[in-house]
């Protein structure tokens, strides 16, 4: 929770509020001047794609996030983002980054958590994709998103949103989509973990976790 006078820099800087379908750009790959965008609900993707329109997610992002910290401490933002889900978020003054540093440290900090916090998952997945075969990158991808979660809120494992179509993780794991059908259906045949209608049900979370390089909480 934001302190009073954090909230109301907060609220003072909130602009309009934004909706989105499923699929849309949100900000695209050298805008100059992107505001931030805090995700009240819904899921958001970030991306590059290069030159031979290959896209590379780098991070999902979800409720409670903000969108737009990069370019607001760059100028320009390095990265596409694009709604996963019907989308709805608080579009927020991109001036909030500079006040918040001037007047409020407590808000600053969080902030600068947050940008931390997005580098750390996207050398996280590099380090995946570099040295994991299809089978930890895809539990890599499961638990940590369900841990993510967990730590908003209670989330029950056997049945985690996890609103990722197979290209989704094809493009964030550097794989095909025949690679994660195959990969989707060797957990499915061990028993370790199902998607079913945008939910992940994780049945053996100690060999999930294993497969994942992660220690059980």
């Amino acid at each position: 929770m934001l302190g009073d006078s954090a909230g109301s820099l907060v609220d003072s800087l909130t602009l309009r509020s934004i909706a989105l379908p499923p699929n849309r750009v949100l900000v695209s790959e050298g805008e100059v001047g992107v505001g931030l965008f805090r995700i009240a609900r819904g899921w958001a993707y970030r991306y590059r794609t290069s030159a031979n329109g290959c896209r590379q997610i780098i991070d999902f992002l979800l409720p409670g996030e903000i969108i737009g910290l990069q370019a607001a401490l760059l100028g320009a933002i390095e990265h596409s983002v694009r709604s996963l889900t019907t989308l709805s978020a608080s579009a927020l003054d991109a001036k909030l980054f500079g006040v918040a540093f001037r007047s409020e440290p407590d808000l600053a900090v969080r902030l600068a958590r947050h940008v931390a916090a997005e580098a750390s998952r996207v050398d996280e997945l590099l380090t995946v994709i570099g040295c994991c075969d299809a089978v930890e990158r895809l539990a890599f991808l499961m638990i940590s998103l369900y841990r993510r979660q967990s730590g908003r809120g209670k989330i029950d494992p056997l049945d985690c949103p996890f609103p990722l179509r197979r290209q989704h993780m094809a493009d964030a794991l550097g794989l095909t989509g025949a690679h994660i059908n195959r990969t989707l259906n060797r957990l499915r045949a061990d028993d370790i973990a199902v998607i079913h209608d945008h939910h992940l049900s994780i049945r053996d979370f100690p060999r999930l976790a294993a497969l994942a390089g992660t220690a059980v909480p």
